[in-house]
């Protein structure tokens, strides 16, 4: 059972900063070195400073980047910056988009808190392997300011669409944040305290599963921080605020729910296109797609995608481009079972016909002779969500060779993690991006979650 609670969340004070899009930023773990940089100059308030901060040479563990955010933390509260709602809230949350094809989107979620479950107790459900760098990393920060800066992004099924009529209801209202980030993707949030809606939202919720779609390192050090707080009070009851995390909501039959691919590309190896499809011919037809004079590359590009998406449900396949050749490659699989002698035949249904999988197996381990997931080639591999970006990466001679893949489908992720199997890294992209900084949990250890 799904336990949600409202809470008394901490909002950026709009009559102290006037333009609340200088103060917000993406989630901590997309953001590069210079988009860090940009934040911290944007406005001294930024919630960079926050959610990942600088670090200096002098450095050490009574001064560093997480005591710093404390200390922000702590005087923004005390400037008035950030200010505490009254009542315990739940705040409905939209983006609205337009996808690479043009096409208009709306997702509606919620953020509220949720009482933290092992995923062993069938409740929460996670599809992707972390890594335990950032874990250490998110348990500092968390250690040494106790509160949540971004929320776990979770899906729920509900075909009935019973909470969307709630959050269209409130959207007719003015809402507390309306901004537009970089992507122009407009961010809006609505602080509701409204008891019968709270009610509404916890009866619909209460024998829901969840599967987490992204922040599954920052669900895992949740637990970890709950686990250290029971150790360090072990009258618990179960009512305090260290038993619970932020968490977003949305329905997985909403549709504004989008997945993007996420195309791989990969330079600094030597690699030959026609041994690289002799060698990919044991698993794979291959079809050969050129473009004319007449033609533009970028037509022939879009051929390629349209024809891998219209064929994703019937068969794995995925594109090729290399900066060797004015060729595009399409591959595809011949038949599953060729896959056992990589696979094993012990691999789950899920994970056999995962897309991301079969192109870390087949293409990356077998074909390439290397791995996305080993930090040894994270310098060789770079994950992208643009077709066209992947390609003009290729063409500009940057990278030897780009994959395109289709995106994972919403079914397969649940397939996978009901099925208590996680994807390898970048198996899913949902777009867009949660803001950092629209809201944020403080778990005060003198206050209760009612």
């Amino acid at each position: 059972m799904a336990s949600i609670k409202p809470f008394r969340g901490f909002l950026y004070n709009r009559e102290k900063i006037e333009n609340l899009e200088l103060v917000v930023a993406p989630p901590y773990d997309v953001i590069t070195s210079e988009q860090q940089t940009s934040y911290y100059q944007k406005h001294p308030c930024n919630v960079i400073r926050l959610i990942l901060g600088k670090e200096e040479p002098s450095d050490d563990e009574r001064e560093n980047k997480y005591t710093r955010a404390a200390r922000y933390l702590s005087t923004w509260q005390q400037d008035n910056i950030l200010i505490r709602n009254s009542k315990p809230s739940i705040y409905f949350y939209t983006q609205d988009f337009i996808l690479p094809d043009e096409a208009s989107r709306r997702r509606k979620g919620f953020v509220c808190l949720i009482k933290l479950e092992e995923f062993s107790s069938g409740v929460v459900f996670p599809h992707e392997k972390t890594l335990s760098k950032p874990k250490t990393d998110r348990l500092k920060l968390m250690l040494a300011c106790g509160a949540n800066f971004n929320p776990v992004f979770s899906l729920y099924s509900d075909p009935e669409l019973n909470i969307e009529d709630a959050i269209d209801a409130v959207g007719e209202t003015s809402p507390y944040l309306d901004i537009k980030d970089e992507n122009d993707v407009r961010h809006k949030l609505w602080s509701v305290d409204n008891l019968e809606i709270i009610e509404q939202l916890k009866e619909v919720m209460k024998d829901k599963t969840l599967l987490i779609a992204d922040g599954h390192h920052r669900y895992e050090t949740a637990l970890n921080y709950r686990n250290l707080m029971r150790q360090k009070y072990p009258g618990y009851t179960g009512d305090e605020p260290f038993n619970y995390t932020m968490m977003y909501f949305t329905n997985m039959n909403d549709a504004g729910l989008i997945v993007l691919p996420t195309h791989r590309l990969v330079k600094n190896i030597d690699f030959n296109p026609s041994e690289f499809v002799k060698k990919a011919q044991k698993y794979c037809e291959v079809e050969t797609v050129s473009a004319s004079l007449e033609t533009k590359d970028s037509q022939v590009r879009k051929k390629i995608m349209v024809a891998m998406k219209n064929e994703a449900t019937e068969r794995y396949l995925f594109g090729m481009c290399s900066k060797r050749e004015d060729r595009y490659f399409i591959f595809r699989l011949r038949d599953f079972s060729l896959l056992d002698e990589l696979l094993g035949r012990g691999t789950s249904s899920a994970l056999r016909n995962l897309d991301a999988n079969i192109m870390e197996v087949l293409v990356f381990q077998t074909l390439l002779g290397i791995s996305c997931s080993d930090p040894q080639h994270e310098e060789k591999i770079k994950f992208v969500h643009s077709d066209e970006e992947a390609v003009n990466m290729v063409k500009s001679g940057e990278y030897e060779v780009a994959f395109l893949v289709n995106p994972t489908r919403i079914e397969q992720v649940q397939a996978v993690a009901t099925q208590g199997e996680v994807m390898p890294q970048k198996s899913t992209y949902f777009y867009p991006k949660l803001l950092s900084g629209v809201v944020i949990n403080q778990m005060n250890l003198e206050e209760r979650v009612v």
